[in-house]
């Protein structure tokens, strides 16, 4: 018999390093053949509870059936095979084909081809959440996925991002009751963009292209709502009244749906900040509660343009300031912004104060016309001017 240590074997290729007690040279395969697939191909009607629960027929036929493209031949279609001879019934309503996970050399992992990496490594060093957001994102679903550290980094980074998010939010939020404060301009359009992705992260998912609707969630929490949001409406928060209540909510609002659309991904994040931020009794779990559903009230295209170009003016200074050497918690003298089009500069008017405060200029100046040193990456006309 193999030692632990000597596994896998193949009879064709491995050496015997000792002697055998009988005196064997050579290793001997077994003939005898066992069919693993016997229990195996019940476990739709298993895991739905048969045959200890009378109504296990509640939960079958399984809607969906995930196998690789490897096991196709036997799993999917030994299930088939046999719960329409013992039951008569199919045993899923649709598969979901997986593809493989290639090592560094392009080729299948596999023990045998020594292109492996164990997972309980992945998971010590970046933990569970970090790998599924690197399988769910890694490829189309269906295509083979590379594994690379340096993805199971970028996830590991991410959550890190999201913490922090939700940490800052947690502290504006200690001393915050519901509000009927009038929503200002980019809390607006941070919660129309933010509908847009729960409706387009619902539909990616019931297709389960899990790539594209983790992506679409990734990409709005990280560089929509951290990048720009956050930035823009912390003067509002460190002041008081109104404005800061209307920040408030829709903080509230925003981070807890952002948290519900990554819960299938990162389940143990999710759900620590959740019960912190949101839980209602010991009983309460995001993974209890609905999957939002996109609110179409909230969804308001001419927002999202007047606030997609307020940012972008925000994002452009900044990039100016940095260019220039000056920190970017310096104060400037005063910023003159010119905007050729007239409901750009009326939109530029209504997010004054915001970007004002985020770009820490003393006044800033909105001029319908033509002028000013610095184009707007993106918006032909608009341009502005530092003043130091």
């Amino acid at each position: 018999m193999a030692k632990p240590e000597e596994l896998p074997v193949d009879p064709r290729v491995t050496d015997i390093d000792d002697a055998c007690e009988c005196g064997g040279t050579r290793w001997d395969p077994e003939n005898d053949v066992l069919d693993t697939w016997f229990d195996s191909s019940l476990t739709c009607a298993i895991h739905a509870g048969w045959p200890e629960r009378g109504d296990w027929r509640n939960l079958f036929p399984a809607s969906i059936h995930p196998s690789g493209q490897d096991i196709i031949r036997t799993w999917a279609y030994y299930l088939m095979v046999r719960h329409l001879a013992l039951f008569g019934e199919t045993a899923y309503d649709s598969v979901l084909i997986n593809g493989m996970v290639l090592g560094s050399d392009g080729r299948a992992m596999s023990k045998s081809k020594g292109n492996f990496v164990a997972t309980p490594e992945v998971f010590e060093k970046y933990g569970a959440d970090a790998s599924r957001m690197w399988a769910a994102t890694g490829g189309s679903t269906g295509t083979d996925i590379p594994f690379r550290w340096a993805d199971v980094e970028y996830g590991w980074r991410f959550m890190r991002k999201l913490w922090n998010a939700c940490r800052f939010t947690s502290i504006q939020l200690e001393d915050f009751t519901a509000s009927d404060a009038e929503p200002k301009l980019l809390d607006r359009w941070i919660l129309s963009k933010l509908e847009r992705v729960v409706g387009l992260a619902t539909e990616e998912l019931e297709k389960c292209s899990f790539m594209n609707a983790v992506d679409s969630v990734r990409n709005f929490v990280w560089h929509v709502f951290c990048d720009h949001y956050l930035e823009a409406v912390k003067h509002r928060l460190y002041g008081g009244g109104g404005e800061r209540l209307a920040a408030q909510w829709t903080l509230r609002h925003a981070a807890r749906r952002m948290l519900q659309l990554l819960a299938p991904v990162m389940p143990h994040l999710t759900e620590e900040i959740y019960s912190f931020m949101y839980a209602e009794g010991e009983t309460d779990s995001i993974h209890l509660s609905r999957w939002p559903e996109a609110d179409e009230a909230l969804i308001d295209e001419e927002d999202e343009r007047r606030g997609d170009l307020v940012t972008a003016v925000i994002r452009d200074i900044r990039r100016e300031k940095n260019r220039l050497g000056i920190p970017l918690n310096s104060e400037l003298e005063g910023i003159s912004v010119y905007a050729s089009d007239p409901w750009q500069a009326e939109s530029l008017v209504q997010g004054i104060e915001d970007i004002s405060a985020t770009v820490k200029a003393d006044g800033v100046e909105i001029h319908e016309g033509e002028g000013g040193d610095n184009p707007v990456d993106g918006y032909h006309g608009v341009c502005f001017s530092i003043v130091s």
